[in-house]
């Protein structure tokens, strides 16, 4: 393993120089300072690119680049510790378009004309610690790819979702998504995806949306959205121990079949604490406080609660 250090240039390509040196197991190691070249390609598997000072290496997007970093190789590559910022003329700030198993570690992504974070394809990366604001795209994170880990990171003022799922059997844990201007997680038209220990607060068009089918919903707390708490129109979901209180509308709509219901809190939605449409689901050992007009509405067929 080579460490390949990085210093700022006012006129050079360091960080993309460096890359290319890079051999299989080496380190850019780059240095604190403003970078403003182009996008910096890696497609050499297991390179990693990282910043001797979590948030002292500064990518600035305002000279037109296409992105921060394009990841393309097979495998392994690490992004780890960048602010990356003004990317306005960008498809995202970090963008994955080829390779499995890639890290985006600990990065600061503001003001990108796309979603912040791509996972355009591959299986396996790890999206950890980032916080991601002020995107213009579909989300501040966008998962299109299958069996990603999503977890810690902080998504809040984007104009779409904090973080958007297109892919499956993705796990997002433990993350901060607020202030979002679409509903604060959107996962849509593929399956089983788990959702554990999110906090959404205070996103227009809900906290949690979910079309896709077998989706885990557990411990997440959604408070304060503008529209549903949680909202559920997929299949054969599982939704225990939420807590989802004060949205302006229903704290959990179902509007599906075949989901489980267990141990949620629902307090002072404006809109219903609890709302299945859909037919043949089942609730149990739910929660429920001052919601208005009523706590619960069922208008589908053969729900069981008790």
């Amino acid at each position: 393993m080579t460490i390949i250090s990085v210093f700022p240039s006012p006129t050079g390509t360091p960080i993309a120089d460096a890359v290319a040196q890079a051999a299989a197991g080496d380190v850019v190691l780059v240095h604190d300072g403003t970078y403003s070249e182009p996008a910096v390609t890696i497609s050499i598997s297991n390179v990693k690119v990282v910043a001797k000072h979590e948030g002292g290496a500064v990518r600035e997007g305002s000279n037109g680049a296409a992105a921060a970093f394009i990841i393309s190789a097979n495998s392994g590559v690490e992004i780890n510790g960048f602010v990356i910022q003004n990317y306005i003329a960008a498809a995202a700030g970090i963008i994955v378009v080829t390779g499995t198993n890639h890290r985006i570690i600990g990065n600061t992504v503001i003001n990108t004309l796309g979603a912040g974070i791509n996972l355009n394809v591959g299986t396996g990366h790890v999206v950890w610690r980032n916080r991601v604001q002020n995107s213009s795209g579909v989300s501040g994170i966008f998962i299109a790819s299958s069996s990603n880990w999503i977890v810690q990171n902080v998504a809040s003022k984007n104009t779409g979702s904090g973080i958007s799922l297109g892919g499956s059997n993705n796990a997002i844990v433990g993350n901060v998504i607020s202030e979002n201007g679409s509903p604060g997680i959107s996962s849509i038209g593929t399956n089983n995806n788990f959702i554990y220990g999110n906090t959404a607060t205070l996103n227009s068009m809900g906290g949690v949306s979910v079309t896709s089918a077998g989706a885990v919903l557990l411990r997440n707390l959604v408070e304060k959205n503008t529209g549903n708490g949680i909202s559920v129109a997929g299949a054969n979901g599982y939704l225990g121990g939420n807590d989802s209180d004060d949205n302006t509308q229903t704290g959990i709509a179902i509007s599906s079949n075949f989901n489980s219901l267990e141990f949620n809190e629902m307090e002072f939605n404006q809109n219903y604490g609890l709302s299945i449409s859909g037919n043949e689901n089942t609730a149990f050992g739910n929660r429920f406080k001052g919601n208005k007009p009523t706590q619960i509405s069922i208008t589908g067929q053969d729900n069981n609660l008790f």
